[in-house]
């Protein structure tokens, strides 16, 4: 295990849960990456006990390349080293970390006790107010201060030994005092909202059996959240989560049992049983929220009649030189006069039109100061369209609600919640049923609130279908947009959009002026794909404006290997490019690139894509990739989190937009190929749109109804 050993000389930041930040005088290490650093000074970071500048530590973990701060060495795990002579008890009796003890006492207690000094004070002996100054106040804060010190670092001792980490161990500690064994003893699984499942079962399974009662009912709440998040589901079927449970033992459950623990699970309100189905309580909780919170918003009362709307509205097109239909007012009326309203439609349709019009015209209606009206989206992609539609600030939901990644909250919450007055969310369909409540949580209880979606794209990752539920309440009010405006002169890919919404398909796709099929078998979709990249080259189409979309990573016609041919032409090697190989793989200057986790320091988000500005190779390398004037530093510890670009997966894609698109349909993809992921594949494309690949699979996937089987309660909670 790495280490450095050695001194603290300043805490820089702390924080409530036990998070600091300071520098550390490195006298000893087997770290290679620290050599450099050998009686000199780093930046550290990580959760501690109070730690003190008079003793010695060592400290497990690496260095790593902080985006905002530089190099500091990130620690998992910590010990002070034993203290083997009177001067270091010394040391520590008079470090700080017990109040009113300086050297003078500290010195006095060795001189009686010596290297028994700290059990003494342990067992509160009396003769310790023999020592000068040692007053008896002094001396019952000493003997607490230590216990409980002393105690706190006995039981990081004994968690990290069973395997887990100084911060998994504090946050215990934190939460649970001296009742950490207690709970290890009784039932080590009341730690899993904790704790990773995986690392409690295994420590458990050294030692109990499998079938033990509190293992197989941690068990079913495991498994219930496992699967929910897999399909995205918020309720799973009682006979199904039995035969997943089975999995996990060497013979199978006796189904009374199984039946028998349910029941005990409800009557601890951990879950909840529907009918022949099951939620975990938390999930159901989450649902009921949100049902709650929208039924009370749908039924406010309007406060400014239709009538005002409509000649405000009219008023709006005479100002701006547009005519809008019927549909479009509306919504424009009705996201006015409701504190809940539904906007969808299919791309083309002027979404974002009605948003604007929405907004302006509610400035007129009301005296708006700054922070009155809030624009959000899921991805920072999706803001920066908002914004550049609309001409206003849009942030992601993250972002508004202040996420803290360093403690994993919000810190605009139900305690802290937001002053703006008017919410309005575009690509809704991707937000999980979690952080909608987050964001519920975040605002003020007569809060305006309008949705902006399209309820046939992919829904949230995360559990929740929660546009295409409300849109299945009629009590919801709603507007539905259906004119397509950006159709050209014989255009087909809004027309194609509708179709695949209602399932339709065609015996001959024809060719239109923004539209192709491509009919072709396997072995020919890389040849395929890289003469239309080499003839978009030609026509002066850069790799910004030009997207390659796949269901799948892995095989022949995978985004892996698709990469590889578009990285050869859009991005050649040469030798005024640096290069790097990452696992494998190479990344050249120039290259482009997608991000793969959310990093709120730097501003930049899951699906968020760049180019490699600079590579600087070493020791130490470094990559430098610019999003669109957002400029990020990788070291080789966060190379992980970006992946070529020039191929992305459909899921990906989402909330963006690009000029050009080629999506490949490939034999080999067909148990991925269902409608919505079709329909969001061809919605990303502006301008033109090139399907590859196999005709029969397509027309499949646009019947297969994969995406809507979605399992949730909420529309049973209206």
């Amino acid at each position: 295990m790495k280490y450095i050993k050695g001194n603290v000389r300043k805490i820089l930041y702390e924080s409530d849960n036990g998070y600091r930040v300071g520098l550390f005088k490195v006298k000893d290490t087997n770290d290679e990456d620290m050599t450099e650093y050998q009686n000199k000074t780093i930046t550290f970071n990580g959760v501690f006990l109070p730690l003190s500048n008079d003793i010695t530590y060592t400290f497990y973990g690496k260095l790593i390349n902080h985006p905002r701060y530089g190099y500091q060495y990130q620690v998992d795990n910590y010990e002070i080293n034993e203290m083997d002579d009177n001067e270091g008890v010394i040391m520590y009796l008079s470090s700080g970390l017990f109040k009113g003890i300086g050297p003078k006492i500290a010195k006095g207690i060795v001189d009686i006790f010596g290297l028994d000094s700290i059990d003494a004070i342990k067992r509160g002996d009396r003769k310790l107010l023999n020592v000068s100054g040692l007053t008896i106040k002094k001396f019952d804060e000493l003997v607490r201060t230590i216990n409980k010190t002393v105690q706190n670092e006995e039981n990081i001792l004994e968690l990290t030994k069973l395997g887990l980490t100084t911060k998994e161990s504090y946050t215990l500690i934190k939460k649970y005092n001296n009742r950490v064994k207690e709970i290890l003893e009784e039932n080590i699984y009341l730690l899993q909202n904790d704790i990773d499942f995986k690392k409690l079962d295994n420590i458990f399974l050294k030692t109990e059996d499998e079938f033990d009662k509190r293992r197989v009912k941690a068990l079913i709440k495991h498994l219930i959240g496992i699967i929910c998040f897999d399909k995205g589901d918020t309720i799973v079927n009682k006979e199904d989560l039995y035969i997943n449970l089975n999995g996990y033992f060497t013979k199978t459950l006796d189904v009374n049992d199984y039946i028998k623990y349910l029941e005990e699970l409800e009557k601890e309100n951990d879950i909840i049983t529907i009918n022949d189905d099951i939620a975990l309580y938390n999930f159901y909780e989450t649902e009921n929220i949100l049902a709650n919170k929208i039924k009370i918003l749908s039924s406010t009362k309007n406060k400014i009649s239709s009538k005002k709307i409509e000649s405000y509205i009219k008023n709006y097109e005479e100002i701006n030189n547009i005519t809008l239909n019927k549909d479009q007012k509306e919504a424009i009326k009705g996201s006015l006069t409701n504190d809940f309203y539904i906007i969808t439609g299919g791309p083309g349709t002027g979404k974002t039109t009605i948003i604007k019009a929405v907004v302006d015209i509610y400035v007129s209606i009301n005296e708006c100061k700054e922070g009155d009206i809030t624009l959000l989206a899921p991805t920072g992609r999706s803001a920066k369209r908002m914004m550049e539609s609309i001409g206003r600030k849009a942030s992601t939901i993250h972002k508004f609600l202040k996420w803290n990644g360093e403690t994993e909250t919000f810190q605009v919450n139900l305690y802290n919640p937001s002053n703006t007055k008017f919410v309005i969310i575009d690509e809704v369909s991707m937000v999980d049923i979690f952080l909608m409540k987050n964001l519920f949580d975040g605002l003020l209880n007569n809060i305006k609130l309008i949705y902006v979606g399209d309820a046939n794209q992919l829904p949230s990752i995360n559990p929740g279908n929660l546009l295409s539920d409300l849109l299945q309440i009629p009590s919801i009010k709603r507007s539905e947009l259906s004119h397509i405006y950006r159709t050209k002169e014989n255009s087909f890919i809004n027309q194609f959009a509708k179709d695949i919404k209602n399932k339709i398909t065609k015996e001959n796709y024809q060719n239109y002026s923004d539209f192709s099929f491509i009919e072709c078998n396997e072995i020919n979709i890389k040849k395929i794909v890289k003469d239309i990249s080499l003839r978009a080259i030609d026509k002066g189409i850069n790799k910004e404006s030009f997207q390659v979309l796949a269901p799948m990573y892995k095989g022949e016609n995978g985004i892996e290997s698709l990469n590889s041919i578009m990285q050869s032409i859009f991005n050649p090697s040469s030798e005024e490019k640096k290069e790097i190989t990452i696992r494998g793989t190479i990344y050249r200057e120039g290259d482009k690139v997608i991000q793969l986790v959310n990093d709120v320091d730097n501003n930049i988000y899951n699906g968020d894509i760049g180019l490699i500005d600079k590579i600087i190779n070493g020791t130490k390398p470094i990559m430098m990739v610019n999003y669109n004037g957002i400029k990020v530093k990788y070291d080789k510890k966060k190379f992980e989190e970006i992946t070529h670009a020039f191929a992305i997966s459909i899921h990906k894609s989402q909330g963006s937009e690009y000029e050009n698109v080629i999506m490949v349909i490939s034999k080999s993809f067909n148990r991925m190929l269902y409608n919505k992921l079709i329909y969001t594949g061809i919605t990303r494309a502006k301008k033109r749109l090139v399907i590859i690949g196999n005709k029969e699979y397509l027309n499949k996937g646009i019947k297969t109804e994969y995406a809507e089987n979605r399992k949730t309660l909420f529309t049973k909670l209206f």
